[in-house]
This record gives structure tokens, C-alpha cells and sequence, in this order.
């Protein structure tokens, strides 16, 4: 498994594992494997960490509207699933399928609540980020959380991202927002470029029909001065630039 495959299986299990979104089974076919990969078991610890601390880094507010039509399409799609005549239930027989790794197997049948929980604390980080970035909220020690400003140029002019360095979590959020299609066949890829070296691939996405998304960086930005977004081949996109970016700003 590659490692940006590994990365996908995780936004799609082990944060529902983590959530207690899945199925007594599935949690455990999960709990297994994090058990036995250091990969999965820090980004778990990290993901825990994370989601627990962010509800604290911010005031209350009321939910923007981008949240509240999340959670009620969610609930509309589980009360779909409730509904359903039980003779979609019915068992029928299959032909016989390749073996797949546990985590490809678990992402493919994760009930409809757990990527409803998932989807939710994604759009609840992307609340929370544009609360302490763009909203000017109660700024946490700067020993444990820096938030810097990416700003698009050129051909992504008008484009921009707020970072928030979690320091002691070891992990970033980057909330994008106004950035153009990517294209057919295209990606968005993140980079981290130290002072003196070549830049470092962080995250690989699409945005959203209204040009926004909110990235997990899942490594620490120390030794980071400048991070930056390039157009890049999909789906996996590049080991290195193939372009100048556009969207860029100073992390260190």
C-alpha cells in the first residue's frame, strides 16, 4: 500500500474509528490494524488530541449554515437507511471478490452514520479554523498554536488560506477558500520548503464546488519557512512542483 493510499484508507477509517462511528466489528477489524502500524497509531493519537482540544480553542458561536445543511443532510441520508423496505436487506449471493486490505474493506462499507461523523468533523474543523483565523477569536499562547496567511497570485488571485499550527499536537489545519476548478484529470498538492532544500509533499486535494477545503497537514511545520500550492497531475499528484505556485505564504 502506498502512501497516499494509506492516507485516503485513514481520512475514511481510522477517523471513524476514533470517532466510535463504526460498527462493533469494523471498530475492531480498526482497532486491530492501528494496533500493529505506527502510522495509524500516531495519526490516531494525533486525530484524538486534535479534535479534543479545538472545541476549546474558540468562543461559542452559532452554527454557520454550511454546518447546519451538513448535519441535516447526514441525518436525511441515515433516516433513508432506516426506512428502507427490508427486502433491500435481503442477502444475495455474490460472486466471489478479491482480497483487500482491512482498511479498503471497512472504508468501502462504513455505515452511512459513520461517514455522516466523519464528514461532520470535517466541516466542524473547517468552522473552528475560520473562527480562530479569520474571525479574529481569543489567540491561544503562541507556545502552542501560530496561524499564518496564504494569498493566492497570479492565476489563483483571490484565493487564500488561513494555517493553524498546532504545535504541540505536531499538526497543521489549512482552511482554503476562492480557489478555482483544479481540472480534469488535476489535482491540488501542498507543499512544505525548508530554507535550504526542496519542497516536501504535505497533502494532496480538490476543492469543493465553492473553492474551499480544509487540510489535515499530519506533520509538524518546524524547520518550514514557506508553505505553498501547486497544479499538479491527479489522482496522486507529483514528488515534486511542476510548476511555480501560486498560492504560497510564510510558515516560519
Amino acid at each position: 500500500m502506498s502512501d497516499r493510499e494509506h492516507d485516503d484508507e485513514l481520512e475514511s477509517s481510522v477517523a471513524a474509528w476514533v470517532l466510535g462511528a463504526l460498527e462493533p466489528e469494523e471498530a475492531a477489524a480498526i482497532g486491530s490494524h492501528v494496533e500493529a502500524c505506527p502510522i495509524c497509531r500516531e495519526v490516531a493519537s494525533r486525530l484524538r488530541r486534535v479534535v479534543g482540544a479545538l472545541p476549546l480553542a474558540v468562543e461559542g458561536v452559532a452554527p454557520p449554515a454550511r454546518l447546519r445543511g451538513g448535519v441535516l443532510a447526514a441525518a436525511a441520508a441515515s433516516r433513508e437507511r432506516a426506512v428502507a423496505p427490508a427486502t433491500a436487506r435481503i442477502a444475495r449471493p455474490r460472486a466471489a471478490l478479491p482480497r483487500v486490505s482491512i482498511l479498503a474493506a471497512v472504508g468501502r462499507r462504513m455505515p452511512i452514520y459513520a461517514l455522516a461523523a466523519v464528514a461532520l468533523v470535517a466541516l466542524l474543523i473547517g468552522v473552528l479554523v475560520g473562527q480562530i483565523a479569520f474571525r479574529g477569536a481569543q489567540p491561544a499562547p503562541s507556545s502552542q498554536v501560530a496561524r499564518f496567511t496564504l494569498v493566492g497570485h497570479d492565476g489563483m488571485s483571490g484565493a487564500q488560506a488561513a494555517v493553524v499550527d498546532l504545535k504541540t499536537d505536531g499538526v497543521a489545519l489549512v482552511d482554503f477558500r476562492g480557489l478555482p476548478p483544479a481540472g480534469a484529470n488535476r489535482v491540488y498538492e501542498l507543499w512544505l520548503i525548508p530554507a535550504r532544500g526542496n519542497p516536501v509533499p504535505a497533502a494532496v486535494f480538490v476543492p469543493d464546488s465553492n473553492g474551499a477545503k480544509v487540510v489535515l497537514v499530519n506533520r509538524s511545520l518546524s524547520g518550514y519557512t514557506t508553505m505553498a500550492v501547486t497544479n499538479e497531475p491527479g489522482p496522486d499528484g507529483s514528488h515534486a512542483p511542476t510548476q511555480p505556485p501560486q498560492l504560497y505564504g510564510s510558515v516560519g
